[in-house]
């Protein structure tokens, strides 16, 4: 039997005022068809498309992707996040007895990397522009050279190099992801692998506490410290061969689907708004995405949580050896907990959002657990609290990881998404330059106003969060009134040349 190809314009066929009974619910690609069908406000013709495969098809073809492009792409985002991280817990294991980082410089080897980290922001729009493969791969083994390269350093100066280079192949990687992921998955379900992919971030850091423990404890020719930044840099390199030859361009080029996998993938992809059909960049789009208000919330949301991620990870260890009860080793091991609660919250947040069909009010939330957890670590001298508020203050790695598919969900084509997101990583990663710069040495053991700063930006991450979603689903309520309720919600076809549609609707 043969198939119809995926691009070829389905047949619209007009709805009756009451639709019969026997309208088979799975076959067809508008999935809340007999809800609409029933408001007052259904016209006489509303136009559907139907789905050629069933949702067992579907859902055995979206567990393909999910098994061959979730693990290595959580796995490079959490050796992405290690390479950049993995100071606090060099510091912590002999660095600052070999190179000089008193004073401010410890701050800056931090506050290089995100100046860089934001200058190449635009990079991401690569992924729209050449091969995925080839781009990851090659900036995968570009930051694996570079951190490795980092353990023969013998200054400050050399360490400073090493980490603005550094920043440049991984700004060309992480922020983008979530477009990639766009390019195979239907947007209600972006938010889970957005999340399992930014859940990296957080198992990176416990593990890396973990391992600096282990190092630590070993004596070799060479100081524990270097030892840290060779483990964890060396595997990178390998994986971007990896990368080249596993990671597929397109649901299209999906070598390890059969054809009619690919056909059901193409489909699939499809519903996520986008331009499918065209391969190259639209610049046109990509204005529009900047000449969109609703693009500039979203950096200051991402700024306030990246005050918070940018530090944490840096001064976490520094934390707990300052409570007083722990050694230094010790304190690289307990940094690992509070990450391994944050990594379970992010994947938790993420799959509810995707059932639940919102993002917003669980980025607000988590920013308001997260100063929570700041308020008890300002306030609070007993160790134990004190412990307990470093638990909810990495919460707020879960408002990052859907506020990046929250935008991914915001706009309607890929070059105009593409745009948003990098305006969103421009504006957001400034929030790393105040974050690695407010726990200066002077202000321990309490760090006191490192954890008021931190504590402001989480409350900012939520009025922001908060005021983000009443302006979308305004929005919505706007373009229900002039269009209409009833409308194709699988398949938008984009009729603005700045990549805005009538039938589009903001993810709340």
């Amino acid at each position: 039997m043969s198939y119809p190809s995926a691009s070829e314009k389905v047949q619209e066929i007009p709805l009756p005022e009451d639709p019969p009974s026997s309208l088979d619910d799975e076959k067809i690609g508008h999935e809340n068809i007999e809800d609409v069908a029933r408001e007052k406000e259904v016209p006489k013709e509303v136009q559907v498309r139907i789905s050629r495969f069933t949702k067992e098809e579907e859902e055995a073809v979206i567990r393909k992707l999910d098994w061959h492009l979730m693990p290595l792409i959580f796995v490079l985002y959490s050796l992405s996040v290690l390479d950049r991280s993995n100071l606090g817990n060099a510091k912590v294991a002999g660095m600052q007895n070999d190179i000089d980082i008193g004073g401010n410089r410890y701050s800056w080897l931090g506050t290089i990397f995100y100046i860089s980290y934001i200058l190449f922001q635009w990079t991401q729009m690569g992924w729209k522009v050449f091969p995925p493969h080839r781009w990851v791969a090659c900036a995968v083994f570009a930051w694996g050279i570079i951190s490795s390269v980092q353990a023969a350093t013998t200054t400050w100066a050399g360490l400073m190099v090493c980490r603005f280079l550094l920043a440049i192949p991984e700004a060309m990687y992480g922020p983008a992801v979530p477009l990639y992921l766009s390019f195979f998955y239907p947007r209600e379900r972006l938010g889970l692998r957005t999340g399992i992919f930014l859940s990296g971030s957080a198992l990176a850091n416990a593990y890396g506490g973990a391992l600096a423990y282990g190092i630590s404890q070993a004596k070799g020719a060479i100081a524990s410290w270097r030892i840290l930044f060779l483990v964890e840099g060396l595997p990178t390199i390998a994986l971007a061969f990896v990368a080249w030859y596993w990671l597929p361009d397109s649901p299209a080029k999906a070598r390890f689907l059969s054809e009619r996998d690919r056909e059901i993938a193409i489909e699939l992809s499809e519903r996520q708004p986008g331009d499918r059909n065209s391969s190259k960049f639209e610049w046109k789009q990509a204005v529009g995405a900047l000449m969109d208000y609703r693009s500039y919330l979203p950096p200051l949301i991402y700024f306030g949580c990246n005050v918070c991620f940018a530090s944490l990870p840096l001064f976490v260890p520094t934390i707990i050896s300052e409570m007083g009860a722990f050694t230094t080793i010790q304190s690289n091991g307990l940094s690992a907990p509070p990450y391994v609660l944050c990594f379970i919250s992010i994947v938790a947040c993420a799959f509810i959002s995707d059932r639940v069909g919102v993002r917003g009010p669980f980025v607000a939330g988590a920013g308001l657990v997260a100063a929570i957890g700041y308020i008890l670590l300002a306030t609070q001298t007993v160790v134990a609290v004190r412990y307990f508020g470093l638990f909810l203050a990495t919460i707020i790695f879960t408002s990052v990881a859907l506020v990046l598919s929250w935008v991914a969900n915001t706009h309607a084509t890929d070059s105009k998404r593409a745009a948003g997101l990098a305006i969103l990583s421009t504006g957001g990663q400034c929030g790393p330059i105040l974050g690695t710069n407010i726990f200066p040495p002077g202000d321990k053991p309490y760090y006191r106003k490192g954890m008021w700063i931190s504590c402001g930006a989480c409350l900012l991450v939520f009025v922001l969060a908060s005021l983000q979603s009443y302006l979308l689903w305004r929005e919505n309520k706007k373009r229900d009134m002039k269009y209409g309720k009833v409308r194709d919600t699988v398949y938008t076809h984009v009729e603005s040349e700045f990549g805005d549609d009538a039938q589009f609707r903001y993810v709340i």
